[in-house]
């Protein structure tokens, strides 16, 4: 392996270090997040990583990547659910995490699975509208290129 590619590598990864502290310590130090204590922010750090090339969420059901994408193919209902990333983020000054963005119940059907959640959350990302899924604390909407 070359230099180059070892050293962008790591600059990659100490990025991401960064990124996910920051995410931490801005959920930690919010005032409206009193149960985001400095002992659960180390406990997230410790889990942020997570399991290397990990796609846990990718084994949904025909019927629930079809629930899914009747979710985050309506505009209405992802504009809702973004909108309500952006105020959570603007009110807070970091992202929720994915729990607290699963449990509003104004965003959900009432039957709804957590491989439905892990389905949406991919088919944000994926379809270009949702970033920060790797990061504690990160989630928001992912800024439009103006092409």
């Amino acid at each position: 392996m070359s230099v180059t590619v070892t050293t962008k590598r790591l600059v990659t990864r100490q990025d991401r270090a960064a990124k996910v502290q920051a995410s931490i310590a801005a959920a930690v130090g919010c005032p409206l997040c009193p149960e985001v204590t400095a002992e659960i922010g180390l406990e997230i750090l410790t889990k942020a990583r997570g399991p290397e090339g990990g796609h846990w969420w990718s084994k949904a059901s025909k019927t629930v990547q079809e629930c899914a994408a009747e979710l985050t193919g309506d505009p209405a209902w992802r504009e809702r659910a973004l909108g309500w990333i952006d105020d959570y983020r603007a009110a807070h000054g970091h992202g929720p995490s994915w729990r607290t963005f699963w449990r509003e119940p104004s965003l959900w059907p009432a039957e709804t699975t957590v491989s439905l959640l892990n389905t949406v959350m991919r088919q944000l990302s994926v379809g270009g509208y949702l970033d920060g899924m790797k990061t504690p604390f990160g989630l928001r909407r992912r800024a439009q290129s103006d092409s």
